[in-house]
């Protein structure tokens, strides 16, 4: 059962996370969708595993396991038929799963009324360098691992809707990083080798698995350019029962940093505020750009208020703050952002001297789409 559970939701997690994205960063989409594995058709159980299922979309959709305990969705999981869009059962290797699919927009506003944060579905691409400690060896595991732990982080990156990327472990990546690298946490050396795979994070772990209790430990960098790296984001040392609970801990510590930095809880307050995009040379350009801007979790609405030759201006009502905007924008390979320090062409008076205008510094961006 375990073998068929990893086995189909390896396939389902391909599905899931399949949309990566080269200039960094990873779109995940099919976040209204849960696979759970179930013993009969009988009206019980299918309750049971919708259950099951919207607990898995909501951790998805916001990414703390604290959300499950609000009260109002806490009843909700009790009783999820309202939220259900469609479902259907499926066998793989023999075994019997239920398919289930949520409304999203109603899932998204059940955890705004709850103001429990929502991650949107462009998150950060983490590259994972762990080293597992095997009877008489230690390996690094690869992207095409066979090991069991590779499909474990496989279902723990599609539960927790984490995107990863392993290594090859091809010539490159072996001249430059070895097992003892990562173990002995040499952000530097690993940084160096992260650079061929553009994500966004890589984390160094290392998993223990002929200790008893099991041992791991980890730590989670920035992708750099180069420069010295001292202190990671986060870090965590554990002993645990066995692997599976090591490579929950692993991702769980990842994910609720993405999470504290990436979802966005409404605030209650009015937080209005506007982005420039430059060098706009169509209209289908200004749809795809207020098509992406709808869609961050950050933005409550959004309207494009000013058209000065190629510029243009969305002006924006916010669940967050600015800081959280531009963190979001910054994960988009399809948004440049570029300073600026020159005349504000929609605050310019008309008429006025453009040499005396006051300046406008800030940010502004240029679409790639």
């Amino acid at each position: 059962m375990l073998k068929t559970l990893l086995n189909s939701s390896l396939l389902f997690a391909s599905c899931l996370l399949l949309q990566v994205n080269m200039a960094n960063a990873a779109e995940v989409s099919k976040l209204d969708e849960s696979l759970v594995p179930v013993d009969s058709r009988s009206a019980a159980e299918r309750k049971q595993a919708i259950s099951v299922g919207l607990k898995s979309v909501i951790l998805k959709n916001s990414g703390s396991n604290s959300t499950l305990a609000h009260p109002s969705i806490a009843a909700m999981v009790k009783q999820p038929t309202a939220l259900i869009s469609q479902f259907g059962y499926q066998e793989l290797d023999g075994e019997l799963y239920l398919q289930v699919s949520f409304d999203h927009k109603r899932v998204i506003r059940l955890l705004r009324e709850a103001k429990q944060p929502v991650w949107g579905k462009q998150r950060p691409l983490t590259l994972v360098w762990v080293v597992e400690e095997l009877p008489g060896e230690r390996v690094i595991v690869n992207d095409g691992s066979l090991l069991e732990s590779r499909s474990l982080f496989q279902v723990e990156s599609e539960a927790k809707g984490v995107p990863l990327l392993f290594p090859l472990m091809d010539l490159d990546d072996n001249m430059k990083v070895s097992a003892n690298d990562i173990r002995g946490m040499f952000a530097e050396q690993v940084d160096g080798a992260s650079q061929r795979y553009q994500a966004d994070y890589f984390v160094m772990a290392s998993i223990d698995t002929t200790a008893s209790p099991l041992k791991y430990n980890l730590a989670l960098y920035p992708v750099g350019k180069g420069e010295p790296m001292h202190t990671p984001l986060v870090s965590k040392r554990d002993v645990v029962g066995d692997i599976n609970a090591a490579v929950t801990e692993i991702i769980s510590t990842v994910s609720e940093y993405y999470v504290g930095r990436y979802a966005i809880a409404d605030t209650g307050a009015e937080i209005d505020s506007y982005v420039d995009f430059i060098d706009i040379t169509d209209m289908k350009q200004l749809v795809s750009i207020e098509k992406y801007l709808k869609q961050l979790s950050a933005v409550k609405s959004v309207q494009l208020t000013q058209l000065n030759g190629s510029r243009a201006r969305y002006t924006l009502e916010l669940f967050g703050t600015e800081e959280d905007l531009h963190r979001l924008m910054n994960l988009e390979p399809r948004v440049h952002p570029q300073e600026r320090l020159d005349i504000d062409p929609f605050n310019r008076v008309q008429g006025s001297d453009p040499f005396t205008s006051e300046e406008s510094v800030g940010i502004e961006y240029r679409w790639q789409g």
